[in-house]
């Protein structure tokens, strides 16, 4: 009987060193789930197109507890064939590199940077997210998954409700 209890004893010991190892009060780990949170989309949104459109853009306010990089989207292939992140540039940003004083055009980014505790809108004239290659017409009342992606707080899928500029 008292080999069995030095046993448990033991056992029970291990155990409890086992977990306190896994981890402590002050550790700074932080799961995908946490980072998540630390990011938060609203107002998505994306335009409706004309029937014969090849591009449609989506737009939203992403905020960041911590700050975060947005460095890829995504849509469904039955949606458009790629989607990009793209900035409104005036003035010879174009992407064709061309000089046009005072005239708009586009351009795309490899990164969007949300500053900590700060946001940044995805808005007409401004940082957005370009839909290449439409599949079919973009209508009034559609829903588009639209997957985000950050540096730390990873996938972030959101809804955006197509409407009329």
């Amino acid at each position: 009987m008292k080999r069995m209890t030095t046993i448990a004893a033991v056992l029970v010991a291990a155990a409890t060193f086992g977990l306190a190892a896994c981890g402590s009060d002050d550790d700074t780990t932080t799961t995908a789930a946490e980072s998540a949170k630390a990011v938060t989309v609203t107002g998505p949104w994306t335009r409706v197109t004309a029937a014969e459109a090849k591009t449609g853009a989506a737009y939203m306010t992403i905020a960041s507890k911590d700050g975060d990089v947005l460095t890829k989207a995504s849509v469904p292939s039955s949606v458009a064939g790629m989607a990009q992140l793209h900035e409104t540039t005036t003035s010879g940003d174009s992407m064709d590199g061309e000089s046009m004083a005072g005239m708009k055009g586009m351009k795309e980014v490899s990164s969007i940077e949300i500053p900590a505790g700060g946001t940044v809108q995805l808005k007409p004239g401004g940082y957005h997210i370009m839909l290449m290659e439409l599949a079919k017409p973009i209508t009034a009342g559609e829903t588009v998954p639209v997957t985000l992606t950050f540096e730390k707080a990873g996938e972030v899928t959101v809804d955006a409700v197509a409407r009329e500029s």
